[in-house]
């Protein structure tokens, strides 16, 4: 099957971890990757998307390896532009690869995914009445997961740990702080985390951690076959 897909980040996101992920059912080749912001400056974009009074900020990390606070409803509008050049392009799926939930995003033609509104329902039937704990990268982000996360039957709890800046001990640091507090399963709800994220959680404290970006990698993938 020549299925095409386009793979669309707002900052700078690692997505070769997920690559081995999608190219199951697709060849690397028909897989295209833009990212909204990784090519410009910090001043470039501060300047494009200045969050002015009134607006909701975005958290999101630039090329400079520092995350900044920038306008969301100036992200949404140019991501809807590229969607619009992709899905005029032909691509068959669009994959946001983002954890926020934008309101105004679609496709004509195209598939296009949107993790913030698939994920949560998911693993809302996964877990079904189990404690969640959910490890967040920044607490700027906490008010925005608390309503995410709104679908799951117990309210999680939540601890703070950067997958780009903190260590493996202050990571392991966070999931214990979870267990302790009841969680039954982990969840790593930011795309810095990757599988050796994961592989080290569930070894050393022997919960189940799911993690947002390989879910949505393997739904993608399904979709491509």
């Amino acid at each position: 099957m020549n299925a095409t897909l386009a793979v669309v980040t707002i900052g700078v996101v690692p997505v070769s971890e997920v690559l081995p992920l999608l190219t199951e059912h697709i060849s690397e080749e028909h897989i295209t990757h833009l990212s909204l912001l990784a090519s410009l400056s910090r001043e470039e974009v501060l300047s494009e998307y200045r969050l002015e009074p009134g607006e909701e900020p975005l958290y999101v990390l630039l090329s400079d390896g520092k995350s900044a606070e920038i306008s969301f409803p100036k992200v949404e509008i140019a991501l809807q532009g590229v969607i619009e050049v992709l899905d005029n392009q032909g691509f068959d799926v669009i994959l946001l690869m983002s954890t926020l939930r934008f309101s105004n995003l679609n496709a004509r033609n195209a598939m296009l995914l949107e993790p913030a509104r698939i994920i949560p329902p998911l693993i809302a039937t996964i877990v079904d009445d189990h404690q969640v704990g959910i490890i967040v990268p920044m607490p700027e982000l906490m008010r925005l997961q608390e309503k995410k996360w709104a679908v799951l039957e117990q309210p999680p709890v939540y601890a703070l740990a950067n997958p780009f800046y903190d260590t493996e001990a202050e990571w392991l640091r966070a999931a214990e702080k979870l267990v302790e507090q009841g969680a039954q399963v982990l969840l790593l709800d930011c795309l810095g985390f990757h599988q050796r994220h994961r592989d080290l959680l569930q070894k050393s404290l022997d919960v189940p951690v799911l993690l947002t970006n390989v879910l949505v990698a393997r739904l993608a993938s399904e979709l491509l076959m």
